[in-house]
């Protein structure tokens, strides 16, 4: 215990050097900047992958629409008017069987991938690169 007080009244006389407070604050905003280039490479990887995943689930869900014949239902709206107000409950099932949900399972994910990662690489991108400014 006596070693104890007597260091820290040897720690509160000692002053540190004139520098070292903002070679600190330099050093962990280096810390920090290096970090978000990290994490910027990492989610431009994921923006370019989840990109190029897009197209080919794209062009599936397009030929799986057509393919169902949801587009030939969804015509229906702006041809034939009356008809899909008169009906319009047996019209909305009819639509929503037609819906090909296994290629929206796989196009949502993609798209929300990539929407997520072009988000989070504008925020880390700002961080990445902008000078390093420490403000003692």
């Amino acid at each position: 215990m006596e070693k104890e007080q007597s260091l820290y009244k040897y720690l509160q006389t000692v002053e540190p050097t004139a520098g070292l407070y903002q070679a600190i604050l330099e050093r962990i905003a280096r810390a920090k900047r290096t970090e978000a280039r990290i994490r910027t490479g990492l989610f431009g990887i994921l923006a370019v992958v989840s990109g190029l995943a897009l197209v080919p689930a794209l062009q599936y869900t397009a030929e799986q629409f057509y393919a169902s014949g949801f587009y030939d239902y969804l015509t229906l709206i702006s041809s034939d008017r009356g008809f899909v107000l008169t009906y319009w409950r047996q019209f909305s099932l009819s639509l929503v069987e037609s819906l090909p949900s296994v290629a929206l399972l796989l196009l949502l994910p993609i798209a929300l991938a990539l929407g997520y990662s072009l988000y989070r690489l504008a925020q880390t991108g700002r961080v990445a690169f902008t000078a390093v400014r420490v403000i003692a």
